[in-house]
């Protein structure tokens, strides 16, 4: 297994450390999301992975280099963000995750009792995700030396960590599409901005921006300070 200082001499400021203290690497993953048809479970989704096209950093994961996920299975939750710092933060979880006929496949339940679970799981339903990040340990590859070839080509990974994007940088664009075509109702984000708003000690309602002091958790520091934005961002959605 190779050091982070090792990692970047290959990858640069892309490598860093994972939430398990190992170095890695991040990268996004085109998902085709399909609801369970089985009735294993009403909060099931399947999320069937992209064949091994080129991504955004001009690479290839060959379906095949997802050989250990070992390490995945022993803690499979999904959360938002890759941030597994609390369980507030928790969507879903894997029940499955395998390669299934050259895709990367896992079935996620999501947790419902979260308001950003509840929100994310409509999200995905309606068509409004449809991809998820990735956290892995490259281990071999191979580099492209022509046109046309990926720079990089995966072909043995580990992975680590399965991810979803909740609140966009653009929530706008997202969840306000989502709004409008009624896979989300006003309720949902308004539940995950007090949500994210009660853990810095802020309160949103569905008609003022924010009101309410710090409290106990200031919104200080870069974690407070990301809720609290993403809090914002939600409600300034609903004030639109």
């Amino acid at each position: 297994m190779k050091t982070l200082i090792e990692l970047q001499t290959t990858f640069g400021a892309r490598a860093l450390e994972l939430y398990t203290g190992v170095a890695g690497l991040r990268g996004g993953m085109h998902f085709e999301i399909r609801a369970v048809a089985d009735g294993d479970g009403e909060f099931d989704l399947d999320f069937i992975g992209s064949d091994n096209s080129m991504d955004r950093y001009n690479e290839v994961i060959e379906p095949t280099a997802w050989g250990d996920m070992k390490n995945f299975r022993a803690n499979p939750v999904i959360p938002d963000c890759h941030d597994y710092s609390s369980v507030a933060k928790i969507l879903a979880r894997a029940k499955s995750v395998a390669v299934v006929n050259g895709k990367l496949c896992n079935r996620c339940t999501f947790a419902m009792d979260n308001p950003l679970g509840a929100m994310a799981f409509k999200l995905a339903k309606g068509k409004f995700i449809n991809s998820q990040s990735v956290g892995f340990i490259p281990e071999e590859w191979t580099n492209g030396n022509a046109a046309g070839q990926p720079d990089r080509t995966y072909t043995k990974c580990e992975l680590l960590e399965i991810s979803l994007v909740v609140v966009p940088a653009n929530p706008g664009a997202t969840v306000g599409l989502a709004l409008k075509s009624g896979a989300l109702q006003r309720s949902d984000v308004l539940a995950a901005a007090k949500f994210l708003g009660g853990l810095v000690g802020k309160e949103f309602s569905d008609s003022k921006p924010c009101s309410g002091g710090p409290g106990g958790a200031s919104a200080t520091g870069n974690e407070d300070a990301r809720l609290l934005g993403m809090a914002r961002s939600l409600n300034s959605v609903l004030n639109k």
